[in-house]
């Protein structure tokens, strides 16, 4: 589970900016808690909604999320330029490195990883492993430049001989100034820091307006328990869709809707046993390639959706791309849902509402809401529906508002900060200015 964030001069973020999952004083709707099980342990909220207007910075922060993400699993080739995005409206910033740090729950321990990082360098790396009262260190890794690394490691349960730290310091020292150790280390191989790589691996998940879900097909084809959750939700959100299945097809002999050169292409790899092959037009149609291992042609499995036909009863079979936005954008949503019904999830979705009637958000979130907190898994969304803006819904510390100062920073802030009165209308409160964070229209 996500704990805290931090970013600091990237995109729309100058100076240090915190947000937080860490539970306030409030009482009400405490099943919205994850409770530790220990006196030392944080309590953790299940969901979190940021709010603000145009251009304020609610993408960016969850751009942020994603960089770091990214950069942590892919890492970087040599000599490559680390493709940082930073604040450009100061003239201080081109040398001030920026900083990424998250606070994270892995199983029942509590870490802090972060790194300070410009163009070409990693100029700190750290991991701690934390708790209400303290934090231990597990390394600390300073690049002064490509040959100059300093590198502190913490008592480490797991290294049981000096051989064992000898080759872990030799693996830090060696690894290269554009690339981080975390990813370094699991690279080499080396295990004692893998439950915190995996956790960016596994359980974060950071879902764009314009994403797709990929492996639909193969979700349908290898999981019963996940199709019928997924027909189940499509009917709940009045979407009309009775039916959901993947159609295949001959690619030889029945099927011209993908172009020969890119069938010639993709047999060479698919020959390879087991390979399969995810493909999406720009029309959004979606199939799945695979060579079939009874016959030994190459197939292709089509996405469709079913609908009754009026007065006999009878399925119709629509592309994707002939259903609406909206329900285009539900179908690569409700995957996330079932997903987070299942522990250690935390998905963070921009822009939840983007084509969705206000009425299918509010419940989207009242879905997962009512996923059991032993759950473990989270929902950050960020969105311009205000009608989710209900104290019955939410606690006042899972609402956070960021808005745009007069430089052009974006600061984040929590309901929690204002302490309403729980019978208070905020929706009116927000959209009177009460919270800052709205649109300041001129005349």
């Amino acid at each position: 589970m996500l704990i805290r964030y931090f970013v600091e001069n990237f995109l729309s973020f100058n100076d240090l900016s915190e947000f937080s999952m860490i539970s306030g004083k409030g009482r009400v709707l405490s099943d919205h808690l994850v409770r530790s099980n220990s006196r030392r342990g944080i309590n953790i909220l299940k969901a979190a909604v940021i709010f603000g207007p145009n251009a304020s910075g609610k993408s960016n922060i969850i751009k942020s999320i994603d960089f770091a993400q990214r950069l942590i699993l892919k890492g970087t080739e040599a000599k490559e330029m680390i493709s940082i995005n930073k604040f450009r409206l100061d003239s201080k910033n081109i040398d001030k490195p920026s900083r990424f740090q998250f606070d994270i729950k892995c199983g029942d321990k509590y870490y802090s990883y972060g790194f300070l990082l410009n163009f070409n360098r990693i100029h700190e790396e750290w991991l701690f492993e934390i708790n209400k009262s303290k934090e231990k260190q597990l390394f600390h890794r300073k690049t002064i430049n490509e040959n100059d690394v300093n590198i502190e490691f913490g008592k480490l349960p797991e290294l049981t001989n000096s051989k064992e730290h000898q080759f872990l310091e030799f693996v830090a020292k060696g690894t290269r100034a554009n690339q981080l150790f975390l990813t370094e280390s699991i690279q080499r191989n080396i295990q004692y820091f893998a439950n915190v790589y995996d956790w960016f691996r596994n359980t974060l998940t950071v879902i764009f307006p314009e994403s797709k879900f990929q492996g639909l097909e193969l979700y349908l084809e290898k999981e019963e328990d996940f199709k019928r959750n997924l027909i189940e939700l499509l009917q709940k959100f009045d979407t009309g869709i009775s039916d959901i299945e993947c159609k295949e097809y001959h690619v030889d002999e029945d099927f011209k809707e993908i172009p020969f050169h890119l069938i010639t292409n993709l047999k060479k790899v698919l020959n390879r046993k087991g390979q399969k092959v995810i493909l999406s037009s720009s029309e959004n149609r979606r199939y799945l390639l695979f060579k079939d291992e009874k016959d030994e042609k190459i197939k292709v499995s089509k996405l469709l959706t079913k609908h009754k036909i009026k007065a006999s009863g009878e399925l119709a079979n629509f592309e994707l791309n002939e259903e609406s936005d909206g329900t285009q954008r539900i179908i690569d949503l409700l995957p996330a849902l079932i997903k987070l019904r299942n522990s250690n999830n935390v998905f963070i979705i921009d822009e939840l509402d983007r084509s969705l009637h206000p009425l299918l958000v509010r419940n989207f979130l009242k879905e997962f809401l009512k996923i059991p907190s032993n759950a473990y898994s989270q929902l950050i969304v960020t969105t311009h529906d205000t009608n989710l803006l209900d104290l019955k819904i939410l606690r006042k510390d899972e609402f956070w508002f960021i808005e745009k100062n007069k430089e052009g920073e974006s600061h984040l802030f929590s309901l929690e900060e204002f302490r309403p009165r729980y019978d208070k209308d905020i929706q009116k409160g927000y959209l009177l200015g009460r919270f800052g964070a709205i649109p300041m229209i001129k005349n």
